[in-house]
């Protein structure tokens, strides 16, 4: 059974890419821009972007999937979410590589990070649906799963914002 879910996720993930560098293909460029707006402001600058910014992806992209995952009716919502991100990243890594011409800031910044949190939220998504998949009787949060995930997306960031600092010089 696990080996069919990571089969699924990870066939997720890269047609959810492949779309998203299709959309960058069908779609106009001011439709690419707003939808960049949306989701992550920080391509469309050339400077570095500001610490909130990469703060505020992260916390609603955290709050859907646990908002959604929690809700015994809606669970399958978190995981669109999680497809339209993924679906994101692709259609964000071509705009990145086209419009900044920079191979070092997708190698070293946007891939890595981006992939890893779109791990990172299947993996949330995943420990939050367990729990609903349990009897009404014995269901419970699992804490500290979620507390280790919480942690490494803490941990994430960090690393990211680091990065960040030394790729804008």
């Amino acid at each position: 059974m696990r080996n069919y879910r990571v089969i699924l996720y990870t066939s997720m993930i890269v047609l959810c890419f492949i779309c998203g560098v299709l959309c960058y293909q069908l779609f106009e460029m001011a439709q690419i821009e707003q939808v960049i707006t949306i989701f992550d402001q920080r391509l469309l600058s050339q400077e570095k972007p500001s610490w909130i910014w990469s703060v505020v992806p992260f916390l609603v992209s955290i709050s859907v999937v646990l908002f959604f995952s929690t809700h015994q009716y809606l669970a399958k919502v978190a995981l669109i979410f999680i497809a339209l991100k993924m679906t994101f990243f692709g259609l964000s890594s071509v705009f990145l590589l086209v419009q900044h011409d920079s191979v070092q800031l997708y190698a070293f910044w946007w891939f890595p990070f981006q992939f890893l949190s779109g791990v990172l939220l299947i993996m949330l998504y995943e420990v939050m649906n367990k729990q609903q998949t349990t009897r009404t009787l014995k269901r419970t949060m699992p804490t500290k799963k979620v507390l280790l995930l919480l942690m490494m997306f803490v941990l994430l960031g960090i690393l990211e914002n680091f990065v960040i600092t030394y790729l804008f010089i």
